[in-house]
């Protein structure tokens, strides 16, 4: 395959080898602004971007994704250059790092005042307890009782990754950033903080590995957020004059993401997935996302490293499938054996280094996956751009990955346009030159085929293949007067594999589908006993049961007779002309026009979007968006939304898994589930449940109309102030 330069190459010794650069990947200094308000330590620097975003001939028509899109290198450099762009990304901390580092429509003036009030509340708070944020031998002497974390969740941080006393006074300030600021620089306030305690206020040390640095017993830690907060409010008056696309990020596995981007939208994708090696990508996050409540037990942990490519062996699974994606590629069997043999050679018995081999196999099969999963997305033509490296972290043995990548993407139908040569890095281990490359694949464009698990094509027929997956399961546990049938995830697999059908790409759309947006087969649903239906639980990870429920209690419907309350449209123009999808664009009319806040009547904010956690008997769980709140009386509440649009109906699953969420992960706080359905463009329909009995019951419902200001007459006015209000 053809090498061909970026701008600019590795330099090059007397004896005529590659040197290592690391130039290179180092961010210059006219980059900074947004790129470097939260940014991983080894992420791709904006310049390689603009390289491929010039080569590849994008222009502000076109549409651009990264799939692993970190804390956003490549979205932000698309937004400073007006193309619209989509980000993928399964690490809630990058995702929410990413998402604020698209939010450019606010105020840097307010941004910074409001940071000042928080501030000064925080700093009395601190000289209350007899402590100053400065650093002081004053503190040394203070008598309060330090906060500190649960010991749980202290756990959860790699130990000594913060002292007490900085611990403390972060609490505080996160606390009064939480009571105090506004909800609409909250996100922007919380990045300030995460990158303030990954760089000054913590202890941690990254050489490229996260680790424990110096142990510092005080931190200015206010100061030291409120210089962050300032840098951020004068890169947005350096980006107020530009013209700019509205762009998203959605918290998502980058192996399952058909049903989040539109089909044949994509005309290039610029990225960097994780490598094959021994590195935790879930550790360089750790202390921010613990502190900040992204990660808050053992269980969130497990559910965000099951939502990652399985590149290191602290995220393999005994149900994970992803091998299956490769057998067809030897080349990648010869080096899971070759390190198999290298560990029995050298008498490596560990847990860890058990795993080497298989690790390795899932890797490319996730990597395959994920290519398949991109092919609907993707327009003909489009043009990828994939920033991996070598490694030879399992025993030494050499894993050329851009060079397996390449191999594996060619029979899913993409053509191999090259392989550059970014920059070498010297390998710890062998001291040998490892490469990082990017490789170019180009989309031919032929949906006249799909693949299978083992990359064997299969003509686009079968479109049936999931009712008859279902029913094949359904089948073999069924028996005649049982109100439940349980199933596990690789039953599907089995199934399909019995069946001599094609393995879904995404396993969970199975699940979905049937629960949101088809009925079950018939075959199945006349097996329900009288007065009831078939739905889909879940049981546990990746476990489900289906259960014959009343019939009245299985989707969510729209009471057509419900009267119409029509509420002035606050959607800004932008978010209303660039929404690219009805949920997403569903939750935004919601956030914009405060609709949880006038439904419920509780003053409501915005907590988080798209939180993917785990559930005691339920196992991985999403909620759309969360949002908490406070009445008139102080009670406290914690809302979760769930949305559908298009097609896709809701589900009492969806509310059932929210209460368990909320019950287990805000216990101290009320719960008010909420679900919205689009009517139309703007006619939204509202639900509110409870649990009683160990039941989901509806407890209200209501259906909105989005209007320009002018739109309510004054007839409809004095015909909503005659309203009883529940």
């Amino acid at each position: 395959m053809k090498e061909s330069k970026v701008e600019y190459q590795p330099p090059e010794d007397k004896s005529g080898n590659v040197t290592i650069n690391d130039r290179m990947n180092q961010m210059f200094p006219e980059d900074k602004p947004v790129h470097n308000w939260y940014r991983f330590v080894l992420s791709y620097p904006p310049h390689l971007v603009r390289t491929y975003l010039e080569r590849f001939d994008i222009g502000p028509d076109m549409t651009v994704l990264d799939p692993f899109c970190g804390t956003g290198t490549t979205l932000v450099e698309c937004k400073k250059k007006a193309i619209l762009s989509i980000g993928i990304e399964a690490n809630p901390m990058a995702f929410l790092a990413s998402a604020t580092k698209l939010d450019w429509l606010i105020d840097p003036d307010k941004l910074t005042a409001n940071a000042e009030f928080i501030a000064n509340l925080a700093n009395d708070c601190l000289k209350q307890h007899g402590i100053d944020d400065v650093v002081s031998s004053r503190n040394k002497k203070a008598t309060t009782r330090l906060r500190t974390l649960d010991a749980e969740t202290l756990d959860l941080l790699l130990t000594d990754s913060i002292s007490p006393l900085p611990l403390h006074k972060t609490l505080i300030l996160l606390d009064t950033i939480r009571l105090h600021g506004n909800s609409r620089f909250l996100n922007h306030h919380l990045i300030a903080l995460a990158k303030s305690l990954v760089t000054s206020i913590g202890n941690l040390h990254f050489g490229p590995e996260v680790g424990i640095g110096d142990i510092k017993s005080d931190a200015n830690v206010i100061s030291t957020w409120m210089t962050q907060v300032k840098q951020m409010s004068v890169d947005l008056r350096d980006m107020s004059d530009r013209i700019t696309k509205t762009s998203q990020v959605f918290l998502a596995d980058s192996r399952e993401i058909s049903e989040i981007v539109p089909p044949k939208s994509i005309d290039a994708i610029i990225t960097s997935p994780p490598y094959p090696n021994e590195k935790d990508y879930t550790r360089t996050t750790r202390l921010e996302s613990v502190i900040l409540g992204l990660i808050q037990s053992k269980d969130d942990l497990k559910a965000l490293k099951r939502g990652l490519i399985r590149s290191n062996t602290r995220n393999v699974y005994t149900e994970d499938l992803d091998d299956e994606w490769i057998k067809i590629h030897p080349e990648i069997e010869k080096i899971a054996s070759e390190i198999e043999q290298r560990r029995i050679d050298l008498g490596k018995t560990s847990g860890f280094e058990r795993l080497y081999a298989r690790v390795t196999r899932l890797y490319f099969g996730g990597m395959a996956r994920h290519l398949e999963s991109l092919r609907p997305l993707l327009k003909p033509g489009a043009k990828l751009a994939y920033v991996v490296g070598d490694q030879a972290s399992y025993l030494r043995v050499m894993i050329r990955t851009g060079q397996l990548l390449a191999k594996i993407a060619e029979p899913l139908g993409y053509k191999v346009r090259g392989i550059d040569l970014f920059r070498t890095r010297l390998a710890t281990a062998t001291r040998e030159q490892l490469r990082e490359e990017v490789v170019l694949l180009e989309w031919a464009g032929d949906s006249t085929k799909t693949f299978g698990v083992n990359g064997t094509e299969i003509m686009a027929k079968d479109a049936n293949r999931y009712t008859k997956i279902v029913e094949h399961i359904f089948a073999q546990g069924y028996t005649e007067g049982v109100t439940q049938v349980a199933f596990t995830r690789e039953q599907i697999v089995v199934a399909a594999q019995q069946l001599g059908i094609k393995l879904p790409k995404n396993l969970g759309d199975v699940i979905y589908s049937f629960r949101y947006r088809v009925e079950l087969p018939k075959s199945i649903t006349d097996k329900a006993p009288e007065g009831t239906n078939w739905i889909i639980r879940p049981a546990g990870m990746a476990k489900y049961v289906f259960v014959a429920v009343a019939t009245t209690n299985a989707r969510i419907i729209p009471n057509s007779l419900m009267a119409l309350t029509k509420v002035p449209d606050s959607t800004p123009g932008l978010i209303a002309q660039y929404a690219l999808s009805d949920e997403q664009a569903l939750l935004a009319k919601l956030r914009y026009n405060r609709l949880v806040d006038i439904f419920t009547g509780v003053t409501c904010y915005s907590l988080q979007n798209h939180l993917r956690t785990t559930v005691k008997e339920m196992g991985q769980v999403e909620t759309d968006e969360i949002y908490v709140g406070v009445d008139r009386r102080g009670a406290q509440y914690v809302l979760p939304v769930q949305a559908k649009g298009g097609k896709d109906q809701l589900s009492i699953v969806q509310i059932e898994q929210d209460a368990a969420m909320c019950s287990e992960k805000f216990p101290n706080l009320i719960c008010k589930p909420i679900a919205a359905q689009f009517l139309g463009a703007d006619r939204i329909a509202m639900f509110q449940f409870e649990l009683a009995e160990g039941l989901v019951k509806l407890i209200n419902e209501k259906h909105y109309q989005l209007v320009p200001a002018d739109g309510v007459s004054v007839d409809e006015l004095k015909q909503y102030s005659d309203r009883v209000i529940e």
